[in-house]
Parts: structure tokens; C-alpha cells; sequence
């Protein structure tokens, strides 16, 4: 164990329980796909979207499992950043992959904020909806600031609240379902159910987001894993649940292909009352809900970077009171708000975003893979043993998101970005690395931290303290 001289005073709070992680999970991924993706995907493979929501289900599924594994053996702040550069020993191979998901965390938030605008004008017609989204981000950014506790409590409040707004409209839905309305089923064959996979995948996007605040989680053995396989198995329940209701009720599903709020349109089949405005309300929480998580998800990958001194050092800083890295905080609510206004760019840079996670999957997957064959020292230290079946997992993981990158296309109109802002992270990569070559810490003595934990509460040989 180091001395940890180097980080004192720089750890998270341990403040986020099992409710909060969870709700980290899902009410931060139902805003990027329930409420639109279920009803355009079907473009190109018509009602046989509900079968498609299951088969990507089972590869966010098993990314969930391997997130859930390696999470356990380094349950620090940064989560594809900790994961790599730890089982690694390589500072570089973290920040690659964590560098351009920062940025498509900052576009998701931009994105997801705008898209509050737009539901709230359904309430206040007329409303600019870059401003309601600045807005929201400004009032997110409050609550992040005063702490995980804070964050966490408010984000189970909303979580809840979306929880209710959904079922509403599932729940009478299920009484009105038309078996006929599923006929036909696949109508674009394998083709257009593949062309589905992309913008269904989506839907999961923010699956181990979890992971970002690992650091933050009380009981991470326990809690870290419950979190995010049983949060993805939720989703998968309500994706598919919500999938069934809106083509069971309504006869044309073109009609849900080309709307632009498809849970709305399939409401009026049915609900005796404002339809629009239960989903508008559904979309406001919803898109709250992950502009929250992905705000508070965001900022511990700079604030990580800083702590292994790749970055600068004061963005591993937090403040004293709050125990938030304030200025990674700013830093990264002042980029998404720059993205909320130049929404010019922001398709591209939401294309970076699904880029992104998916490299961080495919990558952190085959890491797992890695650890469970070559490092059998770190595999004793994960909460999960699954012995062989570690390895399903990861060639379901690796394989699905290896495919959404090539066949699916993933990449495209993402490069012309992605590529010129790597460049631009390696630069900076390089000038921290060369000038820390002169520092008293050694690398040695940072790979025997995990960012965001206490030195003393962690071990590289044995993992995390029981007190």
C-alpha cells in the first residue's frame, strides 16, 4: 500500500445505497430510448421490434454481467478508466477509451436536455427549448454540486415518480392488446431486423453508468452488482412490456414508425384521457432522470484522470463540505451546455456517444476475459465467480458490440470526430505523462490507488477493506 500522500483529502463519499445505484441504472437509461426508439425502430423490421428488444437485451445483458464482475475488483470512480488502466498496469489504455465517452456523455446530456425542452413544450407551447434544457442542466448541476447524497436522493424521487407514469400507460394498455395488430410480424426479414439493432441497442446505452460512481456506492461487493444486472433485467422487462402494449394496440404500426412520440400515439388507442400529456410528463422525468445520471457519471472520468495525474490535478479535487470534484463538475456542465446551443454539431457528436460506449464494452469485456485466463490473482479478488461461464459473458459482449460497431455501423459519421479529438486527448495524454516522469510519485505507486477510494481502504493485493 502506498502512503497515499499524494491523494489525501481527494476521495468520494461512500453515500449511494442499493436504491440509488439502481435507479442510476434504469432511470438513467429509460430517457435515451423508451420513449421514442421503441416505436421508430420498426422502420425497418415492423412489430418484430419487441422480439429485436430481446436480442439486444441479451448482449446489454451480459455487458451488465461483465461490468458487474470487474467492478467488484475495482470499485473506484471512472469505471472503463479504473477497469483498464488497473488490470493493465497502463495509464494509456483507460484514457483512450474514456476520452471520447466524455465527450458523448457531454453531447448525451445536450441531447437529452434538449429533449426535455421538447416535452415541456407540450405544457408551455412556444417554449425555447435550448433554454429549458440550459435550464435543467443549471438545476442538475446544483444538486450534483452539494454531493452524491443529494444526487441520489433526488434521482430515487424522480426514478420513482417515471416508475408510476410508465405503468400508467402500460398497465390499461395490456387489457387492450389485439393479437391481430402483430400481423405481419417481421416485415423487412433478417435485413431490417438487423438495421433495428442499432438505434434498440441504444435504448441500453447507459447500462454501466453505474460503474462511473462506483466509488461512490456503499457495499460495492453487493450492491454494484445487484445494481447493474438486476437494473438491465428491469429494462429488458420494460422495453419489452411497453413493446407488446404499443403494437398489441394499435392496427397500423407505420403509424408508430413516423411518429414522433409513439407511446403518445399508442395511448390514444386507448387511455379515456390526455394521452400526450401522461407520456409528456413520462419524457420530462425521463430525460431528467438521465441528464442526472449522466451528469454525475461524467465528471468522475476527468476526476480520475487528475487523480493518476494524466490531467490536470485540480479536477481530481473536491470540494471539503460536499465531497464533489468541483471543478470536473464545471468543467463538464459547461461543455454540455455549449452542446445544448450548438446543436448544429450534435448529431455528429451523439453519434461519438453510441461510438463510444460501445468501444468501452467491447474493450471492457475482453478485459474480463483477460483477467479470468491471465490474472488469476485479481480474479480471486471479484465478488462473482461463475467459473467458465465468466466466458460467455464476454463472447456474447464482445461479438454483440463488436457487431454493432462493424455490421451495424456504429462508426459511421462518427470518425470525422472521434478521430481528431483522440489526437487531441493523446497530446495532452503525452504532456501530463512526460512532465509526471519528474514527479515524486511513481507509476507504481498509482496503480497501487484506485481513484476515488481512500489509500487505506484499498489494496492492490487483496482489493477493498471489510471495515
Amino acid at each position: 500500500m502506498t502512503d497515499g500522500s499524494a491523494w489525501e483529502n481527494k476521495e468520494l463519499s461512500r453515500d449511494v445505497g442499493l436504491f440509488g445505484a439502481f435507479a442510476t441504472v434504469v432511470a438513467g437509461t429509460l430517457g435515451a430510448g423508451l420513449f421514442v426508439t421503441l416505436g421508430t425502430a420498426s422502420k425497418t423490421t415492423g412489430p418484430s421490434v419487441i422480439a429485436m428488444v430481446v436480442v439486444t437485451g441479451i448482449v446489454a445483458m451480459a455487458i451488465a454481467f461483465n461490468y458487474a464482475y470487474i467492478s467488484t475488483i475495482f470499485p473506484g470512480a471512472g469505471s472503463a478508466y479504473s477497469f483498464l488502466s488497473r488490470a493493465y498496469e497502463n495509464r494509456y489504455a483507460g484514457f483512450v477509451v474514456t476520452w471520447a465517452k466524455w465527450l458523448g456523455y457531454m453531447a448525451a446530456q445536450a441531447a437529452l436536455a434538449i429533449g426535455f425542452g421538447s416535452y415541456l413544450a407540450v405544457f408551455l407551447p412556444g417554449v425555447d427549448q435550448a433554454l429549458a434544457g440550459f435550464a435543467l442542466l443549471t438545476l442538475l448541476f446544483l444538486i450534483n454540486m452539494v454531493g452524491i447524497e443529494r444526487y441520489s436522493l433526488s434521482q430515487n424521487i424522480i426514478f420513482s415518480l417515471l416508475v408510476v407514469s410508465i405503468l400508467v400507460l402500460v398497465i390499461p394498455g395490456s387489457w387492450n392488446v389485439e393479437p391481430a395488430n402483430y400481423t405481419p410480424f417481421m416485415t423487412g426479414g433478417l435485413d431490417g431486423a438487423l438495421q433495428s439493432a442499432v438505434p434498440l441497442f441504444y435504448a441500453y446505452i447507459g447500462i454501466a453508468v453505474a460503474g462511473m460512481i462506483s466509488a461512490e456506492v456503499k457495499n460495492p461487493d453487493r450492491n454494484l452488482p445487484l445494481a447493474l444486472v438486476g437494473g438491465t433485467g428491469f429494462l429488458i422487462f420494460i422495453y419489452v412490456w411497453t413493446a407488446i402494449v404499443i403494437y398489441g394496440v394499435v392496427d397500423d404500426w407505420t403509424v408508430l414508425a413516423n411518429s414522433a412520440r409513439p407511446l403518445a400515439t399508442a395511448g390514444k388507442a386507448f387511455l379515456p384521457f390526455n394521452a400526450t400529456a401522461i407520456v409528456a410528463f413520462g419524457g420530462l422525468l425521463a430525460t431528467t432522470s438521465s441528464v442526472h445520471a449522466v451528469m454525475a457519471a461524467a465528471i468522475k472520468m476527468p476526476y480520475s484522470w487528475g487523480w493518476d495525474q494524466i490531467f490536470p490535478k485540480w479536477f481530481s479535487e473536491v470540494n471539503d463540505r460536499w465531497r464533489t470534484p468541483h471543478w470536473s463538475l464545471l468543467v463538464t456542465y459547461v461543455g454540455a451546455v455549449v452542446l445544448t446551443f450548438w446543436s448544429g454539431g450534435l448529431s455528429q457528436a451523439i453519434g461519438i456517444a453510441t461510438f463510444s460506449y460501445l468501444i468501452a464494452y467491447f474493450t471492457v469485456s475482453i478485459t474480463v476475459g483477460y483477467i479470468y485466463l491471465y490474472r488469476p490473482h485479481l480474479h480471486g479478488q471479484s465478488a462473482i465467480d461463475f467459473g467458465g461461464w465468466h466466458l460467455v459473458s464476454v463472447a456474447v459482449a464482445v461479438v454483440g458490440s463488436g457487431a454493432l460497431l462493424t455490421i451495424g455501423k456504429a462508426w459511421d459519421g462518427a470518425l470525422s470526430i472521434f478521430v481528431p479529438w483522440v489526437v487531441i486527448g493523446t497530446a495532452i495524454f503525452a504532456f501530463f505523462w512526460y512532465r509526471g516522469k519528474d514527479s515524486e510519485t511513481t507509476p507504481e505507486q498509482i496503480f497501487d490507488t484506485l481513484p476515488g477510494v481512500a489509500t487505506k481502504d484499498y489494496d492492490p493485493d487483496f482489493g477493498m477493506s471489510d471495515d
